[in-house]
C-alpha cells in the first residue's frame, strides 16, 4: 500500500529537452516565422519552427549551426510529415511551402545531434511517496521517493528537469515515470513523476 504525502502546491521550472529536426521544402509561397507552430495538411503533423534559412545557432559565442536554404529547424514535433504535403504556419501571415521529404535528426558542425531546452514555470506539488512495512504488529511507512504532481496542460517526458527553491526540495531534479492520472474528460487530469536528484 502507497501513501502520498502531499506538500503545499509551489512553482518550479520545468526545463523540456528537445531533439532537434529539419525539414526540407520547395515551392515556398510565404515566409515561415521562428517560435511559429508548423502544420502539415495531409499528415496533420505539428512542430515548433526554431530556425528558417539563415538563422545561426551559437553555443558559448561559437557558431555551431547555420539554416541551409529551403530549410525549417523543428523541435517537438508531434505525428510524421509526409512529402509533398502543403506545410502551412501560424504566424501573422502564414508561411506557405510543400515538403521536400520527411524529417530528420539535425547535426551541429561537430557532428552531435542537437536540442532546445525549453523552460516553463508551472505549479506543482511535491510529495513523499511512503511504503507500508509490517513490524511486530504494527505498520510503519518508510519515504521510498520522492514524487511530483505536474498540471496536465504541461508536457513533462522522462529526462526532463525540475528546478525548484522550495523549502524541503530546493535542487534540480530529473524527471521519470512519467504517468497520466485519468480525467473525467478522457484526458489527464495532472502527471505523476518520479524525481532523482540530478546528477546523483
Amino acid at each position: 500500500m502507497q501513501l502520498p504525502i502531499k506538500a503545499l502546491p509551489h512553482t518550479a521550472t520545468l526545463r523540456g529537452r528537445r531533439q532537434n529536426s529539419i525539414l526540407v521544402y520547395d515551392t515556398l509561397t510565404a515566409a515561415f516565422h521562428v517560435g511559429a507552430t508548423l502544420a502539415g495538411a495531409t499528415s496533420h503533423a505539428t512542430a515548433i519552427i526554431i530556425g528558417i534559412p539563415g538563422t545561426v545557432i551559437t553555443e558559448s559565442g561559437a557558431t555551431i549551426y547555420t539554416v541551409p536554404a529551403l530549410t525549417l529547424l523543428l523541435h517537438t514535433i508531434t505525428g510524421t510529415f509526409v512529402n509533398d504535403e502543403v506545410l502551412s504556419d501560424n504566424g501573422t501571415v502564414p508561411g506557405a511551402a510543400v515538403a521536400n521529404g520527411t524529417t530528420s535528426e539535425a547535426f551541429d558542425v561537430y557532428g552531435q545531434l542537437m536540442y532546445t531546452d525549453i523552460d516553463t514555470t508551472i505549479a506543482c506539488r511535491f510529495y513523499s511517496q511512503k511504503d507500508a512495512v509490517q513490524q511486530a504488529g504494527q505498520t510503519l511507512y518508510i519515504v521510498t521517493s520522492q514524487r511530483v504532481m505536474i498540471p496536465a496542460e504541461s508536457t513533462p517526458m522522462n529526462g526532463d528537469l525540475l528546478i525548484t527553491t522550495h523549502t524541503g526540495y530546493a535542487g534540480t531534479y530529473t524527471i521519470g515515470n512519467v504517468n497520466p492520472a485519468p480525467g473525467l474528460a478522457g484526458g489527464p487530469h495532472h502527471w505523476t513523476c518520479d524525481l532523482a536528484k540530478a546528477g546523483a
